[in-house]
């Protein structure tokens, strides 16, 4: 029939309009390397200790619910894990929209941690105040760490991974230096080697998420997250500055030409970029953590690895910024199950080896994406060649 030879036809090519779009290439990409990626951690979880795997599996899939007590205080533990990790996702995923990529994240999270630890415990004056104003100082501290790779950048073409590995370090040690003479007798705890815990009003509130998630440690932290995850989304795709930013990610040189200060904007972006994370670790020391017990530093030599979760973050999300929110909350749904698979003897750098082997998949999930696409057109072609009675 001829009507339904129609609807047919406008049916195909509003999947067709569908595949196409950006979002639906984006969301499918992030879901093949999922996919694949779990079933090769399964794969590994079966080789590793065959006679236990089927326990393995079942708890890596349920995450959350492994918790014993209650499965919401496992969801509001990921949804605590997970806030610290949308600000360094977003700080990765701002920076790969101007073509930068900020492998100093967690330089700028360290920053951002000890600037808001001091304003937490020293600045008790502040009252209410205190801990936003914590918050925005951390931020204010990562920015500041995260231009110098900008400037780098920008006026000597000094490679941003460069100065990014550099200033990780930087930070560290100067941190541990501050920590461990001028200020340890204010901020450190000599018989752990570790900060102090902030008290009081230097605490992020819990607001009613405690009431929600029981004992999980959630607090205002994850809904500060979404907010700046929102406002990063409105910035980049909705203002002449987050234009610019782009343009200078696909072309530097069409950016120039275009009249968009190309050297203005990298530095931009890295401060920015280095704001988030400042803010990431700043809302980790801040926080009141589970059963209110707060949370503290350790001055040992070893770079944080928030800023690195945030490059799989990013990556997974496509650097979208709304998108940073669910890979976030995936990545922690993932690293939750981490003590449940020790409990019955697998190693604990299980979880860590398959949140890799997803972040590997993601690069081939866009060729994969592409060739769906293809394959879909294709036979929507032949189709179109056959005659409908």
């Amino acid at each position: 029939m001829v009507i339904d030879m129609n609807l047919n036809e406008n049916f195909k090519d509003r999947l067709n309009k569908i595949w196409s779009t950006p979002a639906f290439k984006a969301i499918s990409n992030t879901l093949i390397a999922i996919l694949l990626g779990i079933i090769v951690g399964l794969i590994i979880i079966v080789i590793s200790n065959p006679s236990r795997a089927h326990i393995g599996a079942m708890r890596l899939l349920r995450g959350p619910f492994n918790n014993p007590i209650n499965g919401w205080i496992g969801i509001g533990q990921i949804l605590y894990r997970a806030t610290p990790l949308v600000f360094t996702g977003l700080a990765v995923a701002f920076a790969f929209k101007a073509g930068v990529f900020n492998i100093g994240a967690s330089g700028q999270y360290t920053m951002g941690l000890f600037v808001a630890l001091i304003v937490g415990v020293m600045g008790t004056n502040l009252g209410r105040f205190q801990w936003p104003v914590a918050i925005l100082a951390g931020g204010l501290a990562g920015a500041f760490w995260g231009m110098f790779p900008g400037i780098f950048q920008a006026f000597f073409k000094v490679n941003v991974v460069i100065t990014g590995i550099m200033f990780n370090y930087i930070g560290l040690f100067l941190v541990n230096g501050l920590l461990g003479n001028p200020l340890r007798k204010y901020l450190v705890d000599s018989a752990t080697n570790r900060t102090i815990k902030v008290k009081g009003l230097a605490r992020t509130p819990f607001f009613f998420l405690d009431k929600i998630f029981p004992r999980s440690g959630v607090d205002f932290g994850i809904i500060l997250a979404i907010i700046v995850a929102i406002i990063a989304y409105y910035i980049i795709n909705k203002t002449v500055f987050g234009r610019e930013i782009k343009s200078v990610g696909m072309n530097r040189d069409a950016a120039r030409y275009a009249g968009v200060n190309e050297k203005k904007m990298i530095i931009a972006s890295m401060s920015i970029s280095g704001l988030f994370a400042g803010i990431g670790g700043a809302l980790f020391i801040l926080a009141p953590s589970v059963y209110n017990l707060g949370n503290n530093y350790s001055l040992e030599n070893v770079i944080l690895n928030a800023g690195f979760d945030g490059i799989p973050i990013a990556l997974l999300a496509n650097s979208n910024p709304i998108g940073v929110i669910f890979s976030a909350i995936f990545v922690s749904y993932i690293k939750v199950s981490d003590v449940a698979l020790q409990s019955i003897g697998y190693a604990s750098e299980m979880v860590n080896i398959i949140i890799s082997i997803i972040l590997y998949f993601s690069a081939f999930s866009l060729i994969i994406g592409q060739f769906i696409v293809k394959f879909v057109k294709r036979k929507n072609k032949a189709n179109a060649g056959e005659v409908i009675l």
